[in-house]
């Protein structure tokens, strides 16, 4: 099986649970267990959340993770990890802002360019080669590369290597 993945997770708020994100997710995460035979799993651009769960090769023996370079993988990704995680740093940004210091009415547009900036910083950090150094991806690659690496990866998991 090749799975080519740009998924955003699964999380557990309350639109996720009435969209039934979470129910999906498990059973992906079930097939994910349960399939006999190669997996190849590549992020074409992200993977964050429920996904980077999921698609863990230590659910599956016979999964082999990869990733186009350039593309992003983390537990969750900047624009949350901003608004949610990192919030008081937002916060904390937003009021040390001259412009803001000047004119308060501008808070909306500079806590907007603060969350971009912070989620940015983040994204930054969790790059899929930093999935590769700590072993939740086995390969990154050129996206001119990509049909050889899923050839080279099911060739490789067929042979038993």
């Amino acid at each position: 099986m090749v799975v080519l993945a740009n998924l955003s997770g699964f999380d557990g708020s309350p639109e996720s649970l009435r969209r039934l994100q979470l129910e999906y997710g498990a059973e992906i995460g079930r097939a994910v267990v349960n399939f006999k035979g190669p997996i190849i799993f590549c992020v074409v651009s992200r993977y964050h959340g429920g996904a980077y769960v999921v698609f863990s090769k230590t659910l599956n023996d016979s999964l082999q993770a990869l990733a186009l370079e350039g593309s992003y993988a983390s537990v969750i990704g900047g624009a949350p990890a901003a608004a949610v995680v990192f919030r008081h740093e937002v916060t904390k940004r937003v009021h040390a802002d001259p412009r803001v210091l000047r004119n308060p009415e501008i808070l909306p547009q500079v806590e907007n360019e603060k969350l971009a900036e912070v989620a940015a910083e983040f994204d930054a950090v969790h790059t899929v080669e930093r999935a590769q150094q700590v072993g939740s991806l086995d390969k990154v690659v050129p996206a001119a590369d990509l049909r050889r690496a899923v050839i080279a990866a099911l060739a490789n998991k067929v042979a038993g290597e």
